[in-house]
């Protein structure tokens, strides 16, 4: 057998195929790592895609079926945070925030119900003359005190026919003729009377109730209104009172702290997505709430409609208004509602404590000072002084949370961060006004009823019908506000509509009289 080591022929062909190999070999290895690194990009991409999209999902899934409050039980359970840890912390910082105490009423199994402002029947039960005497001793019983107990009857609203009888009188000699005149309605011909135009409005925008069902109502009550009059009466009415419209518009310029928001929606009959722009007097001597139909959202129409305000503006983020925060004469406050609820969804879809929940901690000591202001019922000036000594340090840890944090922009912290540094000098200067919340939550409160109709009534019918909805729903928000019954105010200025046309009335003072009706 044969052994040995086989010779290798290097010959200049045998060199120069294996110089080539060599370089192909290299060229597929820088190809394949080429490829590996793309494929990894796309599985890190992938990945985070599946992680931005399951965060959607819980996120939907929580707004759909979860608890809507930002105080929920798994919420406050999550700011829990080391006692230690948070005891050392304090023992580093120089500045100290000052402990906050108020009283928290304690909840009743039942609210007892108020009827010292309804009408009073009082029905006396009294033992019959047998009954007084004592079974035992047969001797006469002296009665010693009474037991009272209250009860809640309804009376049904009712419906009568008010028939005017006009006297006509005729001179014999040269055949002139005289009739007594009756009370000037606010639409001319109408059968309906300010209390009926009064009761429709009223249903339908306190209580959310379509033309259609009112109709029914009425109905059931023994008459036959068609829904399309009942919706004419409204607009008439509308009509009628748009010089009162016009006033209530004219106080935007009149306060000098405002909040502004707005909500969509759909016109059917133009086939529009429109937006309801709503704006919050906050002055306490001249609170009102005025509704605005527009059917663009362009920050063109806030800017026209404040074009003569002067003051705080405290808005949401919404980039609509980056033209008012511009202006020198307006003092731009941020919303710190908005940024806690985009913090409160990633925590309420967090499986453990994280960014968000230091950062939700910290935003709930900033509403505890608002809440002791609330309870010590300090003034403006009090309020300023209370929250310029306890939140800066508050303020502070926030801001040291959010920058020194760099989740993915897309997802739900990055977003929320992303919020909050960039309506940072907004959110951040309300410590300087004690006139101005802390939050627009005010006027969100005051969309709130509008949303709730609007999922009654799906839609409007049209532009004008847009407009009147938007007087009326002024109108009752504002009655509201100020604790006013809205009823009796409407049914006022409804008598009050001859006296408008004459121009015998004014507009202002009638805004003014809501203050009767407290």
């Amino acid at each position: 057998m044969e052994t040995g080591t086989q010779k290798t022929d290097y010959t200049p062909e045998n060199i120069e195929l294996l110089i080539e190999t060599n370089r192909k070999l290299s060229e597929e290895t820088l190809q394949l790592k080429a490829k590996a690194s793309e494929l990894e990009t796309n599985l890190e991409n992938a990945e985070k895609r599946i992680e931005w999209l399951m965060e959607q999902f819980k996120l939907n899934k929580q707004r759909t079926f979860g608890n809507k409050a930002e105080s929920s039980k798994s919420l406050q359970l999550s700011l829990v945070f080391d006692e230690t840890e948070e005891s050392v912390e304090a023992s580093e910082e120089s500045v100290t925030i000052e402990s906050i105490a108020y009283t928290r009423k304690k909840k009743t199994a039942g609210r007892k119900i108020d009827t010292s402002k309804l009408p009073r029947e009082i029905v006396s039960h009294d033992l019959s003359e047998d009954q007084k005497q004592c079974d035992r001793c047969g001797k006469e019983l002296k009665k010693f005190g009474e037991d009272r107990s209250e009860q809640l009857e309804y009376i049904p609203a009712k419906l009568k026919v008010i028939e005017h009888v006009c006297s006509k009188y005729t001179c014999r000699c040269c055949e002139t003729i005289k009739t007594a005149s009756k009370p000037e309605m606010p639409i001319a011909k109408s059968m309906a009377t300010p209390s009926l135009i009064t009761e429709v409005i009223i249903k339908k925008y306190s209580h959310h109730l379509p033309w259609y069902r009112q109709s029914k109502i009425f109905a059931q009550e023994g008459i036959d209104i068609p829904a399309n009059t009942i919706c004419n009466w409204y607009l008439q009415a509308g009509e009628v009172l748009e010089p009162l419209r016009e006033a209530l518009k004219s106080q935007l310029s009149r306060v000098n702290v405002l909040q502004a928001d707005e909500t969509p929606v759909k016109v059917l009959k133009d086939n529009i997505r429109g937006y309801m722009w709503c704006y919050h007097g906050c002055n306490p001597q001249n609170r009102f709430i005025l509704f605005e139909y527009n059917d663009s959202r362009s920050g063109k129409v806030v800017s026209d409609n404040l074009k003569d305000y002067q003051g705080i503006l405290q808005t949401d983020g919404y980039s609509g208004y980056n033209s008012l925060r511009a202006r020198e004469d307006i003092i731009s406050l941020g919303c710190w509602a908005h940024c806690r609820r985009k913090f409160a969804d990633v925590v309420k879809i967090s499986s453990k404590a994280g960014k968000a929940h230091e950062v939700m901690k910290w935003i709930t000591k900033l509403y505890q000072i608002e809440s002791a202001s609330r309870e010590q019922k300090l003034s403006f000036a009090e309020r300023r002084k209370l929250r310029q000594e306890q939140a800066p340090i508050v303020l502070q840890k926030i801001y040291d949370l959010i920058t020194k944090s760099s989740p993915p922009t897309k997802s739900a912290l990055g977003k929320a961060i992303t919020y909050a540094l960039n309506q940072w000098k907004h959110l951040i200067k309300y410590i300087d006004y004690g006139e101005a919340e802390i939050d627009n939550n005010w006027v969100e409160n005051q969309i709130r009823p509008f949303a709730l109709g609007r999922k009654n009534w799906l839609f409007l019918g049209n532009e004008r019908s847009a407009n009147i909805a938007a007087f009326f729903y002024s109108l009752i928000q504002t009655c509201i506000l100020n604790g006013i019954d809205s009823r009796k105010y409407l049914n006022y200025v409804l008598n009050q509509t001859g006296k408008m046309r004459r121009n015998e009335i004014d507009l202002t003072s009638l805004l003014g009289a809501v203050n009767d009706f407290v």
